[in-house]
């Protein structure tokens, strides 16, 4: 039983890493492809290709993870391996997090409408202030994982090979020595989802004001600028509820015991994050569903022209 406690989450998380990484890597080399021609790249682009390298990485280190703790125990038991993996997986959690949080401003600053000076010129000045923006969210990332090294150690079991039906298997739970280190990460995944919930939210709102706007001047419900502006919320919304999961998963991971069957289960939903966050972007991008559709020989009827949520 033992066993099959490791090898399910393996086996899902190998499965997440090969279908987040195809979506991830497609998502990187379409925007390469598109800097080839242009030389230049687009705000929500670099925020996008950040997010995916950060994804990429973050799956690697959870598979890593599992196949030492599975296959490598001699390896794996070691305190400064432990140690760093963990600084990795956190450190990584909350980048992606605290990057995610930009791509909502990003387009809580380019959807949404007010009336106000200071506003305006956010919208002016954001596209520069985007670069630092990303720096700023993995260095506060790194910044609170690294102190997991030092701070997090780990109470260990190995249960022999009989209890197993052959495969040994180590029990790890951390505990933190100022007993609050948790909390503080806690507090730090609150804080970028605080902002996602804020931004989504007026996202939300102002969409659906402009498509009662749009249904006010009778354009039809078969408008073409009325239907991408309901696929835009869709996926504001499908991203919002994404956020939630993970954002749920890594506050309950932080505050249960490592052997407990909640923190498994609450690992390989928050592992499966970045492929989620993947297939979301790419179904919201008109421009990266049509070329995968192209890739993968699906005919189309016609050319999609819509303006969603990831366009800008």
């Amino acid at each position: 039983m033992a066993s099959l406690y490791i090898i399910i989450p393996v086996v899902f998380h190998l499965i997440c890493l090969l279908t987040g990484s195809l979506a991830n890597i497609f998502i990187l080399c379409l925007n390469f492809l598109n800097w080839m021609k242009t030389r230049k790249w687009s705000p929500v682009d670099l925020i996008i290709n950040c997010i995916g390298i950060i994804n990429l990485f973050m799956q690697g280190s959870i598979v890593f993870n599992q196949i030492c703790a599975l296959l490598f125990l001699e390896f794996y038991i070691q305190v400064w391996v432990v140690n760093s993996l963990i600084v990795m997986m956190i450190s990584l959690a909350l980048s992606s997090l605290w990057c995610s949080t930009c791509l909502c401003c990003y387009y809580f600053v380019k959807i949404t409408t007010f009336h106000w000076a200071w506003f305006y010129k956010i919208k002016v000045k954001f596209p520069v202030l985007v670069p630092w923006l990303l720096f700023f969210s993995c260095t506060i990332s790194w910044a609170f994982g690294l102190v997991a090294y030092w701070d997090i150690y780990i109470e260990s079991s190995l249960l022999p090979a009989n209890a197993t039906r052959g495969v040994s298997y180590v029990n790890l739970n951390h505990k933190s020595r100022c007993d609050c280190i948790f909390q503080i990460y806690m507090l730090v995944a609150s804080v970028p989802f605080t902002i996602i919930l804020i931004t989504a939210s007026a996202i939300i709102f102002s969409l659906c004001n402009h498509m009662q706007r749009i249904r006010k001047n009778n354009e039809g419900p078969g408008n073409s600028k009325l239907s991408s502006h309901i696929k835009a919320t869709k996926t504001v919304i499908f991203l919002l509820v994404w956020y939630l999961i993970f954002y749920s998963m890594l506050n309950i991971i932080f505050s249960e015991e490592g052997n407990s069957l909640l923190f498994l289960f609450c690992v390989i939903v928050a592992s499966s994050f970045p492929t989620g966050n993947a297939i979301i972007l790419i179904s919201g991008n008109r421009k990266l569903l049509w070329k995968l559709k192209h890739f993968l020989c699906i005919k189309q009827t016609s050319v999609n022209v819509e303006v969603t949520a990831t366009t800008y």
